[in-house]
């Protein structure tokens, strides 16, 4: 303790009230750096990790049960829903609510290009079908991008869903599971992790909407369509296709979610009723398919 006289006064002065103060900002900075530390380390994991272990899952899935299960998990959000958690993470939810509905946009592209490999792969071999589809899947975006209203790109998305859900040709064989090289799921994987950052580039440098088209884009389904086609013929190439057609109810449903949510809930909030909304549309439209002809290639 430090004793002081001021006109004849005694004033106690007790160190431990310089110290304290000092003690208590340098736990303040040391919790605030370590909270740093952690939102660091969340950006990294969403960066690099999430995506590619989603799609590691999907191809197993895919493996194991056939190729309409690994095209429903590819129709889910296995990239966008990576892509937005980063933007949340660096930019904050204003930023990532824009880029959700840029995510809307490029899920017409999405159902656009199902719609056309479907509907192609029984006639022309793979590279041909593929150069279609990427046509068909062109015109939507340029659909998407001219509409300039995010409702009516989820109206174009969602009726082209139904349309192609609803006049889908009968399977006439059963797709069986195929077993994919080793190499390709790890191609699957990096593709994943680009697309997550360069759509994460891509929203930095030209606005979260252009990136949220791109995280959407069917990267993934464009190699694991083909690659079903090359291996299990047509057939299998239309599961996938029909099958990612049938999740991209769900996915649009949680992107609409998302993108309403992000701003007044918070991020952990939006991103579970976005996922509530997907599972509640999702099996909507599956109990809606149950009285049709047998059309899911299952």
């Amino acid at each position: 303790m430090v004793h002081l006289e001021f006109l004849g006064y005694s004033l106690i002065q007790p160190r431990i009230s310089r110290r304290g103060p000092r003690y208590s900002h340098s736990f303040r900075s040391n919790l605030g750096l370590f909270r740093e530390t952690i939102t660091d380390m969340e950006v990294v994991l969403a960066r690099t990790a999430l995506a590619p272990l989603l799609v590691l899952g999907v191809s197993l899935a895919a493996r194991r049960s056939g190729p309409a299960t690994g095209g429903r998990l590819m129709g889910a959000p296995t990239s966008t829903g990576p892509f937005l958690l980063l933007v949340c993470l660096e930019s904050g939810t204003a930023s990532a609510s824009r880029a959700a509905h840029g995510c809307v946009t490029g899920q017409l592209v999405v159902v656009c290009f199902c719609l056309a490999y479907g509907r192609l792969a029984h006639r022309f071999r793979p590279a041909g079908t593929l150069l279609g589809a990427l046509g068909v899947a062109a015109v939507g975006a340029t659909v998407g991008t001219l509409s300039g209203n995010v409702w009516l790109t989820a109206l174009f998305s969602a009726t082209v869903t139904v349309a192609g859900l609803l006049t889908w040709p009968p399977a006439t064989v059963r797709a069986r599971a195929l077993p994919d090289p080793s190499w390709e799921i790890l191609v699957r994987m990096m593709l994943a992790a680009l697309t997550v950052l360069c759509a994460a580039g891509v929203a930095r440098a030209a606005g979260p909407f252009l990136g949220g088209v791109l995280s959407s884009l069917p990267v993934l389904l464009m190699v694991m369509t083909p690659s079903a086609h090359r291996t299990g013929g047509a057939t299998a190439a239309a599961a996938v296709s029909h099958a990612a057609m049938t999740s991209a109810g769900g996915t649009l449903a949680f992107l609409l979610t998302v993108a309403a949510a992000l701003v007044p809930c918070g991020t952990a909030p939006a991103m579970l009723l976005g996922l509530a909304a997907m599972t509640l549309v999702d099996q909507l439209i599956r109990r809606s398919l149950r009285g049709w002809p047998e059309r899911s290639h299952t």
